[in-house]
């Protein structure tokens, strides 16, 4: 149990917990059918790792910086591709839960037909 909670806390830890629970909970909302899960878990995964770097930039950081910042968090550490996985792994079981959440409670309400949907699909 010590290695699970070890492992979670390499994914999502500190500050990065709120920061990935705010991707989350909207990533969740734009998953469909032609937008599934995994598509939806890469496009968050590309806005968490750029985030800070963005956030360097808009805090009035030089390239000399987020440069140095960069070329650190490209040095190969263990622990760094453990969380980076688990981080993944996280998302992605996130998403997918709330997507078939979303349409097994869409499926079990009874169909409006006087009104159209929101979404076309």
């Amino acid at each position: 149990m010590d290695a699970l909670v070890y492992l979670f806390s390499l994914g999502f830890s500190g500050s990065d917990a709120a920061r990935a629970a705010l991707l989350l909970l909207l990533g969740a909302l734009f998953i469909t059918k032609r937008f599934p899960p995994w598509r939806m878990t890469v496009l968050l995964i590309i806005i968490d790792v750029a985030w800070p770097y963005v956030a360097m930039a808009q805090a009035g950081a030089g390239p000399q910086e987020i440069n140095t910042a960069l070329r650190g968090a490209m040095q190969f550490h263990e622990d760094a591709v453990v969380g980076f996985l688990v981080r993944l792994t996280g998302f992605y079981v996130f998403l997918r839960g709330t997507f078939s959440v979303r349409r097994k409670l869409q499926a079990a309400l009874p169909e409006d037909k006087s009104r159209p949907g929101l979404l076309p699909f």
